[in-house]
């Protein structure tokens, strides 16, 4: 940090966003937005701001966002002059074509070196593992990608369980919401993480989600290829956790036999109705310790458990740690 008399300078952060046609809008407005609140929440006068964000696109113009919106974009600065600190590349629809972009593999090849950081945002990491900067080193994706990028790039070792990962100098987050994880995470590194739970605040973000709490959640299990008598049956579940929901009373809700309910579960999600039931009670106990001060008996009883006890034991069977345990840890990241 330079200093003029007693008065620190602090630089401007440089943070290029790689985007292309058909583009997901989130993976660029969500971090950049982030970056954007960042500045406005450690204005003071006569500063410059902390962060300036570029749309970048292979050679510059006009790109269209997978949602119809058209955005204007820079071009790829020659990278003996590339001055951005950071530089992420979006994910969506159009990086099957983009991540053929042989111009933008050789610029991103060519830049590595000369910034802090480097990564990817939901499905962008197809781009830098198009580009072999990805071979031996750990990274994430959107989960319903995991096993088409598994076995295309053996190489990599995909974490699909992970929020966001770090190996080097080198980023990735899973889905598209996971991009304002990824750059609360680094606006928590630039400057503390009193800022990036402000800016989790003003965006009205749950919490600053910790890099290794999982992207795949019990209530997103409902969708997808689940029938629509089984996402009534998930969605009647989740509303009644508190009250203490039984299979029985799931099954008569959407007008099947515990049996057949079991047998349908069973085949959409892999496990019977009781387990999918401790899995919601788990996964929203993991939401409520880490996003909240709420105290374990109350949290316990907001989640379908008996008490604090009955918590302790199943939270400890599941994840291998008290609920104390858990919320410090991620408390702390």
């Amino acid at each position: 940090m330079a200093t003029v008399g007693m008065t620190p300078i602090l630089r401007t952060r440089e943070v290029g966003i790689v985007v292309f046609d058909d583009v997901l809008l989130l993976d660029l407005a969500g971090p950049g937005d982030v970056f954007g609140r960042a500045n406005f929440l450690l204005n003071r006068e006569s500063e410059s701001d902390r962060y300036r964000v570029t749309a970048l696109s292979t050679f510059g113009g006009e790109v269209h966002a997978s949602c119809g919106l058209r955005l204007q974009t820079a071009p790829l600065p020659a990278p003996d002059i590339c001055a951005f600190d950071t530089v992420l590349v979006a994910g969506g629809p159009g990086v099957l074509k983009a991540r053929h972009d042989v111009p933008l593999q050789n610029w991103l090849r060519a830049v590595q070196p000369r910034v802090n950081r480097l990564g990817s945002v939901c499905t962008g990491a197809y781009v830098l593992a198009e580009a072999g900067m990805l071979c031996g080193k750990t990274t994430t994706t959107h989960w319903n990608h995991a096993t088409e990028f598994a076995k295309r790039y053996p190489d990599v070792r995909l974490n699909i369980d992970a929020m966001h990962v770090r190996d080097g100098n080198l980023f990735s987050s899973a889905g598209a919401t996971a991009g304002i994880d990824l750059a609360l995470s680094l606006v928590d590194e630039d400057f503390g993480r009193d800022l990036a739970l402000a800016i989790a605040r003003e965006l009205v973000v749950f919490r600053v989600r910790s890099a290794g709490q999982t992207q795949y959640s019990t209530a997103l299990a409902s969708y997808g290829t689940a029938s629509d008598r089984m996402r009534k049956a998930t969605d009647f579940i989740m509303g009644q956790l508190e009250a203490g929901v039984t299979a029985e009373q799931v099954a008569a809700h959407v007008c099947l036999s515990t049996r057949q309910l079991t047998r349908r579960f069973k085949e959409a999600f892999g496990m019977s109705p009781a387990q999918y039931i401790g899995a919601a009670q788990v996964e929203l106990a993991r939401e409520l310790l880490s996003g909240t001060d709420q105290p374990l008996e109350k949290i316990a009883l907001r989640c379908g458990f008996s008490g604090r006890q009955q918590l302790t034991r199943v939270f400890t069977k599941v994840l291998d740690m008290t609920p104390g345990a858990f919320r410090a840890r991620f408390n702390n990241d």
